[in-house]
């Protein structure tokens, strides 16, 4: 739309592309006499009004203007056009790296590497101005027709130095290339955020796919922070082994692990090129040389050849032909045989420092390193073969071990077969009797039947002392610990419930933090899950004039659903998950049309309830308890339909934002 328009000195020619946040322009200015192209980011004039869009353009303007650098996109200028924000920049005459990828496919990786060292020149530069880009992905990679890289589009880069703009546990950024702590909403974001979407980057490069598929967004997050990609080599044969760990290395989950930052990728780089064509080089010389000592008729010398050569050598240079020659010292057959009677005595050396019996001090060290529960079973029965019969706190702490490891091993093959293979029948070295009750205890608990369950896990473990079984007391462990898990479901409930109401007391931000099963239980919680939370202390209910907590089935029930996906088919959640399908399977299935009526209802009744009870207590300076409650009922309707695509739902959401603006002025307070 402002193409053929001049924006300050700027004659825009042609648009570009545009994106959310606004549009890009190709624009043309005289400075001392020369013409200039230069690209025009003008924003978006539906988000003019919208403060934290605003900031977050001004933002990307004052970012730039620390940048100088060869492979950075660089600032011109900023301005206002009839009061709409622009940004003018540096002209790249090329194309976006996504848009080359779509065409060609793929990358070699030569040319892979040879971009991804400009780019860590481009991080390294940034890392050290304490700015973290956040959203590295080959769109934002534009690439000149002389290979030149230059990075773009700092809207959501991090200045370490400032506050962020956006909120607390925010995850801004493209899901495909996030790090996991960007999924998780982690506010503390550091240059390995910017390494771990090099990797995805640099892996989609070279093999034309990314790491991690899905349909939704919180599935790509779970995968950042669960799933283990296959390695690049996988799809591509050719790719180096050193670029092929290089690459898993910048993946990592953790990012203690990955490499400390881009001037060290470049150098890995580097290294890695240098090592590639050493190897290149020493296959020539070798093909070289092959060809050189090669007959040119292709025959093989035969003896009579080679003493023939020998004797005219020697008339040539005058001497005697010798008629034996002593073999050099390498291949005497003595020489020869002493790396074999060497590797003997190091073979019994070695055989009898592991045959030694070691002392219980350090065999009771060696169960409690062990680092699988196979690894823990064999070192336990060792132990227990030469000190089982003591009652030492050691022995006493092996046998346990050995018991829960059994436990965890039954626990994983009974998972495998329950989930995946769905075998309904026990193994001839099983005990039957256990792994039928088993299965069925299994069973109840994905029905969310806990009561049912628990019996079942006790009919498990009663069976324990006659299982002769591979797991002996293993059955007996699994019993104990799945019982016991059932019994924690509605005390972890309880405790989120408590801190939910501490929270709203003391108004504390609530984390956010989509990829935590607390996090999902306690915005069921809040949506009325469990009966919700109870007034907190202060006024008598009686005098309380808001109306009654939010009770949403239909919300909550999706959000038990969320939950039980986050967890499914993951031990260390397996209490969430119980939790989570018992509430789920207790509400009933409500139709969209239904549920987007009744949820209209209940923001409306929230939201007029809460402006009346506002006006009566804002004039009242001892209404303290009260005010909260209106703060903290505020921060309930925003943070929990603020994903309402319903239209009445979203303009009563920014009523809401707005009521909860006036309450927090020294006014209201």
């Amino acid at each position: 739309m402002f193409v053929g328009q001049k924006i300050g000195p700027f004659n825009v020619e042609k648009e570009l592309g545009s994106g959310a946040m606004g549009t890009v322009y190709r624009a043309r200015y005289d400075k001392d006499g020369k013409e200039r192209t230069v690209a025009i980011k003008i924003i978006a004039l539906g988000l003019l009004g919208n403060e934290g869009a605003m900031a977050r353009f001004e933002r990307e303007a004052n970012i730039l203007k620390q940048l100088r650098h060869p492979h950075i996109v660089r600032l011109f200028a900023t301005g206002k056009y009839k009061n709409t924000p622009f940004i003018a920049m540096e002209f790249v005459d090329g194309e976006p790296l996504d848009r080359i990828l779509s065409r060609r496919g793929r990358l070699g990786w030569e040319e892979a590497v040879a971009y991804a060292k400009q780019l860590c020149e481009a991080l390294q530069y940034a890392h050290d101005k304490g700015i973290i880009h956040r959203d590295l992905k080959p769109s934002n990679l534009m690439i000149t027709p002389d290979g030149i890289l230059k990075l773009t589009d700092f809207g959501i880069a991090k200045d370490t130095d400032v506050t962020a703009l956006t909120g607390a546990n925010s995850t801004i950024g493209t899901a495909a290339y996030m790090s996991p702590e960007q999924c998780k909403g982690d506010k503390n974001l550091s240059n390995k955020s910017d390494l771990y979407s090099l990797g995805i980057v640099m892996y989609e490069l070279i093999t034309g796919k990314k790491p991690f598929v899905s349909d939704t967004t919180i599935d790509m997050f779970l995968k950042h922070v669960h799933e283990i990609p296959p390695r690049p080599s996988r799809f591509i044969a050719d790719v180096p082994v050193w670029l092929d760990n290089m690459i898993m290395f910048l993946i990592e989950k953790d990012k203690d692990k990955r490499p400390m930052d881009a001037d060290t990728v470049r150098k890995m780089l580097e290294d890695i090129e240098e090592k590639v064509q050493n190897l290149q080089s020493a296959g020539e010389e070798v093909a070289n040389a092959r060809r050189m000592d090669r007959p040119m008729n292709g025959g093989a010398l035969d003896a009579d050849d080679l003493a023939a050569a020998r004797s005219m050598k020697a008339a040539k240079s005058g001497k005697k032909t010798k008629k034996k020659k002593s073999k050099p010292l390498l291949t005497r057959t003595w020489v020869r045989a002493l790396p074999l009677v060497l590797g003997l005595f190091a073979l019994i050396g070695g055989a009898y420092y592991v045959l030694k019996p070691p002392s219980q001090s350090d065999f009771y060290k060696r169960v409690e390193i062990a680092g699988t529960p196979d690894d823990r079973i064999t070192m336990a029965r060792k132990y227990l073969d030469s000190y089982g019969s003591q009652t030492d706190e050691d022995t006493l702490k092996v046998k346990e071990l050995y018991r829960r490891a059994l436990g965890e091993k039954l626990q994983a093959v009974l998972e495998l077969r329950f989930r995946k293979a769905k075998i309904t029948t026990a193994m001839d070295d099983e005990d039957g009797d256990a792994f039928k009750a088993a299965w069925s205890a299994m069973e109840a608990e994905q029905k969310g039947e806990l009561s049912t369950a628990s019996a079942l896990w006790g009919k498990v473990k009663s069976r324990a002392p006659e299982a002769k079984d591979k797991y002996t007391e293993g059955w007996a462990w699994l019993a104990e610990h799945r019982a016991s898990e059932i019994k924690k479901v509605d005390l972890q409930a309880s405790i989120l419930k408590e801190e939910l109401l501490r929270s709203e007391i003391n108004e504390v931000a609530w984390k956010y933090d989509p990829l935590a099963p607390e996090w999902i239980v306690k915005r069921a919680i809040r949506l009325g899950a469990a009966g919700g939370l109870p007034p907190p202390p202060g006024a008598q209910d009686s005098d309380r004039k808001l109306p009654a907590r939010i009770v949403d089935k239909a919300k909550v029930r999706k959000t038990w659903g969320m939950l039980a996906d986050l967890t499914k088919d993951k031990s260390e959640h397996h209490v969430w998950y119980m939790l989570a399908v018992r509430e789920r399977d207790g509400l009933k299935d409500i139709a969209t049309e239904e549920a987007v009526a009744t949820r209209k209802k209940i923001f409306a009744d929230q939201l007029a309830g809460l402006k009346i009870e506002w006006q009566r207590v804002v004039g009242d300076s001892e209404a303290r308890a009260e005010k909260r409650d209106c703060r903290n009922r505020c921060r309930d309707l925003i943070e929990l339909y603020d994903d309402e695509t319903d239209d009445q739902i979203k303009k009563e959401v920014d009523a809401v934002k707005l009521l909860f603006s006036e309450m927090n002025t020294p006014k209201g307070n």
